[in-house]
């Protein structure tokens, strides 16, 4: 792969600093696909839903909207080639839409709402042992790529109530109830093969692959049914925003609010100008107060 994708584009004079960017976002998206079906997938087996998550998870990982559309357009460009080509007999962007660009992002909901769910989530016995842990790691601000941990990056401190995640660019220290919930979920996935904590598991395989991006959603989603009366549906793009406005508001460091979201000093600063630039707490916060 990419089946001689980037040498067409050399071969049609692209400039070299375009090649680089198109060769960057097909790499990105083969090692997702990759992620997801281990036992590989060829081009002619990749569908629309693929992409869109590939999409979705990159906008879930504080890629904005524009650049996003960048990498929609050269997937565009290398499956219109694949199909041109006969390596896929239907050209599975064609419906794909570029995504609508917002002027600004906004904090939707008040991280003190998405905190006071947790409990209420706990508490619900109808749900699984699986959305718990989910929430519980989802309220600390973790990315899409940050839920695909592994079982050896878990550290039960068992006589403290304690259990350290060490994720890529950060480390999660769950304490007390939320220790204990989130080991129910773990204990129980240590008797599978797979080496992730959480799984989806690729289609025609009994083995789980990390966790897909659809699946976080889907688990946010009932949540938001089930306790937020606007009823939008949670995303983890909408919790982020809430952390890095709460943390600013508090007064903390750009270099401690990059820390806690686990991403670089300078995408922080740029994220948190943003979302300054367009909230207003105190209607933030009114707001909120009637959503739970």
């Amino acid at each position: 792969m990419p089946y001689g994708f980037i040498r067409s584009i050399e071969q049609k004079g692209y400039s070299d600093e375009t090649i680089k960017s198109y060769e960057r976002v097909v790499s990105q998206f083969f090692v997702f696909i990759k992620q997801l079906y281990p036992d590989s997938k060829e081009p002619h087996e990749i569908n629309p839903l693929d992409i869109k998550q590939y999409l979705d998870g990159q906008i879930d990982n504080d890629k904005s909207i524009s650049t996003v559309n960048k990498e929609l357009a050269i997937i565009k460009t290398m499956f219109h080639y694949f199909w041109e080509n006969n390596i896929v007999p239907i050209d599975p962007t064609v419906k794909i839409k570029r995504y609508a660009v917002k002027e600004k992002p906004v904090v939707e909901i008040s991280y003190k709402v998405i905190s006071s769910l947790v409990d209420k989530v706990l508490s619900n016995s109808d749900y699984s042992k699986l959305r718990k842990a989910l929430f519980i790691l989802a309220a600390k601000g973790l990315k899409t790529a940050d839920f695909r941990f592994k079982k050896k990056d878990v550290i039960d401190h068992t006589f403290k109530d304690q259990v350290d995640i060490k994720l890529k660019n950060r480390k999660i220290t769950l304490l007390d109830k939320e220790a204990s919930y989130f080991l129910e979920y773990y204990y129980e996935t240590l008797f599978n093969d797979s080496e992730y904590v959480f799984t989806t598991k690729p289609h025609g395989s009994d083995i789980g692959g990390p966790i897909e991006v659809m699946s976080i959603l889907n688990h946010l989603r009932y949540i938001s049914q089930d306790f937020l009366s606007d009823k939008k549906p949670l995303n983890l793009l909408v919790i982020r925003r809430a952390i890095a406005y709460d943390l600013y508001m508090k007064k903390l460091p750009i270099q401690q609010i990059a820390k806690e979201l686990g991403i670089e000093e300078m995408t922080t600063s740029n994220f948190v100008k943003m979302l300054t630039s367009g909230a207003n707490q105190k209607d933030l916060e009114e707001k909120n107060e009637l959503s739970v």
